[in-house]
Formats: structure tokens, C-alpha cells, sequence
């Protein structure tokens, strides 16, 4: 063999080792990309600072409203114009007054419109010429219509003075007053109303200042009260005390028979009232509920 043909034949036994090396040689491992190491997580969210710092960024803590002061609920009561809160402006002004002569407020039965928490510095806002003028309020409330206004002006007398009635009865003004209130209470009362029917009953049964006694309308508004309570308040007959059996007995006692069918033909009329104001007061509420 010549060296020519030697050189191509050692060539090419070299460029197929070159190329086999590949195929035999191992593989290098696969790199894992090394991961940094992620600090724990914060529980507040925040990096910690000094106590005194916590607090700066909070809102801060709202104060209560201060209370009204009671003269000027009084005044926002009086110049609504409803006959109710006159009623309840009525009332404040009233037991500031009892307040001031007593020292204890009035006691309540629960139907009172308001209360008083701390009368002694509520009552300090309250002048003269607010509670002289509680009678107007008062007097607004019972023309008005609501419930129990005026048997309260009756209570309080002529201009806020109850005894006016037994030291000046002859006085014009007082006179005057009275004839204004009866005509009042005679309105409310033969429709119904319960608060004025009951003043007048006491007035006519048992006497009252303001009220002339007269037997045979106590026994019709004596049986106008007991059938309100059983006819329509669905109060069992029995338990219409004072109204039933022998109280109304005592009380027809001397009249005659005539005159006890009067009675009971007036109570008649009176509770017919009574149902169809509740009943218009009925389809009042459904109307105003849709």
C-alpha cells in the first residue's frame, strides 16, 4: 500500500471516530437553576414599628351627638303644627312644672307621649313663658282631636289655674272657659271618644267643678263606656268594670223608665259613633300601609 493511499484511509477512520463520540459519550447532567430562598411572609402585612406609631394611622373614634337641649325639643315640637306633638309639647312643659312645685316628676301610666331622663337639668333650659303657654298647646292638641287632650285641660282649669274654678266662679272669664270646655267635651263625647266621655260621666256621676251634675247622662254615658268596652273592644261583659251590672243599676236608681230608655237610646247613638269613627280610622291606616 502507498503512503497516499494510506493518508486518506487513516483520514477517514479518524473523521469516523470524530463523529462517533457523540453517540458513546455520556450525557453532562441538566443544571437545576439554583431558587433564592423567599423570607417568610409578614403576619401584618407591615414591617413592625414602635407602639407610639400603631395608632396614628387609625380614624378616629366619633363622639356622641349631644343631647337636645328640652327648650329647644320643645320648640321643634310646637312648630310642627301637628296636633300631636302639641300634645307632646303639652306634656314636657307640664311635668317641668309639676317638677318645679313637687320635686318628683308626675307618675306615668304608660300612655305618656315623652319622658324626661335627668328632669332637674332638662327642666333648667325651660323659662316662664314656656310654661305659661303650655295651656295653648294643650288647648291646640284638644281641637285637634287627640285622645285625652282635653280631659287633661280640663284638669288643669281655667289658664293653667284649677282652683279658679271653686274661688272665682262667678269670674266672666272663667265662665267663660267653662262654657267653652263643656262645649268641647259634649262634641268629642257623642262621637266617641273615649277620654272624653269618661270625664264627663265622672263629672255628671260623681261632680266636678266644671262639669254639672245630671243623672240620666251619667247613665248614658255610663252605658255608652260599657258597650264600647264589650261591642267593640270585644271585652267580655263581666269584665267591664265599673260599667256593669249594679253600678249602672245605682245609677238609674230614681229614674224613670222613660227616662232610662233615653239613656240607653243616646248610648245607642253614641257607640254607632264610636264604630264609624273607627272605621273610617281603619280604612285610613289600610290606605296609608298600600
Amino acid at each position: 500500500m502507498t503512503w497516499k493511499a494510506v493518508v486518506p484511509a487513516c483520514a477517514g477512520l479518524g473523521l469516523l471516530a470524530v463523529l462517533m463520540v457523540p453517540a458513546w459519550r455520556s450525557t453532562p447532567p441538566a443544571v437545576t437553576p439554583a431558587v433564592a430562598p423567599v423570607p417568610p411572609a409578614s403576619t401584618t402585612g407591615a414591617a413592625a414599628g414602635p407602639a407610639w406609631l400603631s395608632d396614628l394611622g387609625a380614624p378616629p373614634v366619633p363622639l356622641p351627638a349631644p343631647a337636645e337641649p328640652l327648650a329647644q325639643r320643645i320648640e321643634r315640637l310646637v312648630a310642627s303644627g301637628d296636633p300631636r306633638d302639641a300634645y307632646r309639647a303639652w306634656w314636657l312643659l307640664h311635668a317641668c312644672v309639676v317638677f318645679g312645685r313637687t320635686g318628683h316628676l308626675p307618675e306615668r301610666d304608660g300612655t305618656e307621649p315623652d319622658a324626661i331622663a335627668d328632669p332637674a337639668h332638662a327642666c333648667a333650659t325651660v323659662n316662664e313663658r314656656m310654661k305659661m303657654a303650655r295651656i295653648d298647646h294643650l288647648e291646640r292638641a284638644a281641637r285637634g282631636g287627640v285622645d285625652g287632650a282635653l280631659a287633661e285641660l280640663v284638669e288643669e282649669g281655667p289658664f293653667g289655674d284649677p282652683t279658679a274654678l271653686t274661688t272665682r266662679p262667678d269670674d266672666p272669664l272663667v265662665k267663660e272657659w267653662k262654657e267653652r270646655i263643656n262645649g268641647m267635651l259634649n262634641e268629642q263625647a257623642e262621637q266617641g271618644y273615649w277620654a272624653s266621655l269618661y270625664q264627663l260621666f265622672t263629672g255628671f256621676w260623681f261632680g266636678h267643678p266644671a262639669i254639672a251634675a245630671d243623672r240620666q247622662s251619667a247613665l248614658a254615658y255610663g252605658m255608652a263606656l260599657r258597650d264600647i268596652m264589650v261591642k267593640l273592644d270585644g271585652v267580655p261583659e263581666q269584665q267591664a268594670i265599673p260599667f256593669n251590672g249594679p253600678f249602672l243599676d245605682e245609677i238609674g236608681t230614681g229614674l224613670t223608665p222613660e227616662q232610662k230608655a233615653r239613656a240607653q237610646a243616646h248610648a245607642d247613638a253614641i257607640v254607632a259613633r264610636a264604630a264609624d269613627q273607627r272605621d273610617i280610622a281603619n280604612r285610613i291606616s289600610i290606605k296609608q300601609k298600600k
